[in-house]
């Protein structure tokens, strides 16, 4: 019993301190990229989508490694120490075309720290009975502390000095707790299951379940949709509101905030109480109102006050959507199902950021809103009218068997 407290704790000092970094270099880089690289908003889509198109390719390959072997662990070393290598080297760049050959090399490592680490998290619960939720809001509480801790540092260094640094520094301390989350499962499994799991693990079966399907198309919709426009929120905040750069950091502190009650609650209260369609639901209603909100307000203020909503859309991609991957897909298939997730997810993000791009430098922000506005309320639709997705937890285990 103790074993399992540690091995939850140390789960989640890996979530706070790998989202202490990420959440610095996800709310700044595209602030980075026009205010110290002067890059055009279409140079800045171009970037990120270039880099994430190179991430997908990998990512199932990652997946599908970690299934066969079982070594989590060692590919989340391995890609760790590849994001920390690349940020370096990236922040020694200054012209376009290198920053690019950098970014993809740093995305090639990027892409499958959470993949796998989510991966490695959902096999330990299912095998110690610790509840996912209390473990991963402790990424929630890891952005909202990134969050602070950029905020002061940027405020009293700038933030070309302070970027890549604390970046940097979070990732080496995730890194050192790497090696002491467990390795790979060691529960029995007999010959026969072993059999069976080999055949249920095959990514065309994962290609052919139609829940699967689903949370990759509404996840894409909502998830991935909301990661872009943290970049371009943060311009928006920045460029067309006028803010000062360190209130990027209050923004996604009061993004976070409340997501930290919500996972605790998610898997003993809402999930139990509202099923999966209504909280996919509720996921993607926040979703809309958040990005007409953003498209309407005129001051720093009321766009303070539409990003509480985001909470809701985030906690649904970190906490939900994984779990229900998990209830829906046998359990040998995890990896490669967390991988392909991951893959079509970061897919996505990159053709919205290659869209956005052009249509931030030809139309501004809040076009880009409007044009997120109709995504959102798309995937409440999709959520509202899709078939055999609002099933009980219990009942969902019962069918992937």
């Amino acid at each position: 019993m103790n074993q399992t407290k540690n091995y939850s704790n140390r789960f989640r000092l890996y979530y706070l301190l790998t989202l202490i970094a990420l959440c610095c270099y996800d709310s700044y880089i595209s602030v980075y990229l026009e205010q110290y690289m002067h890059m055009s908003g279409f140079q800045i889509g171009c970037f990120i989508s270039v880099s994430m198109v190179a991430g997908l390719v990998i990512m199932p390959l990652y997946g599908a490694i970690g299934d066969r072997t079982g070594k989590y662990r060692e590919i989340l070393m391995i890609c760790t120490a590849g994001t920390i290598l690349f940020s370096f080297l990236l922040s020694m760049q200054t012209g376009f075309a290198l920053l690019i050959i950098m970014g993809i090399g740093f995305e090639l490592n990027r892409c499958s720290i959470l993949a796998m680490a989510d991966t490695q998290t959902i096999r330990y619960c299912t095998d110690s009975g610790s509840p996912y939720g209390s473990i991963r809001c402790f990424g929630c509480i890891g952005w909202i502390t990134g969050s602070a801790l950029c905020a002061f540092l940027v405020r009293q260094f700038g933030l070309d000095h302070i970027f890549f640094r604390f970046f940097m520094a979070a990732m080496a301390c995730s890194l050192v707790n790497i090696f002491f989350l467990p390795k790979k499962s060691e529960k029995p499994v007999s010959q026969e299951k072993e059999k069976e799991e080999v055949k249920s693990g095959d990514i065309r079966s994962l290609l052919k379940n139609s829940r699967f399907l689903f949370i990759i198309i509404f996840a894409l919709l909502t998830g991935g949709l909301a990661e872009v426009v943290t970049a371009y929120a943060s311009l928006h905040l920045v460029s067309t509101l006028h803010a000062p750069e360190y209130l990027v950091s209050i923004y996604s502190m009061l993004g976070a905030g409340p997501e930290i009650l919500f996972l605790l609650l998610l898997n003993k209260y809402l999930l139990p109480k509202l099923g999966f369609r209504r909280l996919f639901l509720c996921s993607a209603a926040a979703m809309s109102i958040r990005m007409f909100l953003f498209a309407w307000v005129p001051n720093v203020p009321l766009f303070f006050a539409a990003s509480l909503l985001t909470f809701l859309t985030t906690a649904c991609t970190t906490g939900l959507n994984v779990q229900y991957i998990g209830k829906v897909v046998p359990e040998d298939s995890i990896g490669s199902a967390a991988s392909i997730y991951n893959a079509v997810f970061m897919g996505g993000r990159a053709i919205f950021s290659l869209i956005f791009g052009g249509v931030y430098e030809a139309s501004g922000s809040r076009t880009v809103f409007w044009l997120c506005f109709a995504f959102a309320s798309a995937a409440f639709l999709f959520a509202l009218f899709a078939r055999k997705i609002d099933v009980s937890p219990a009942r969902a285990a019962a069918e992937k068997e």
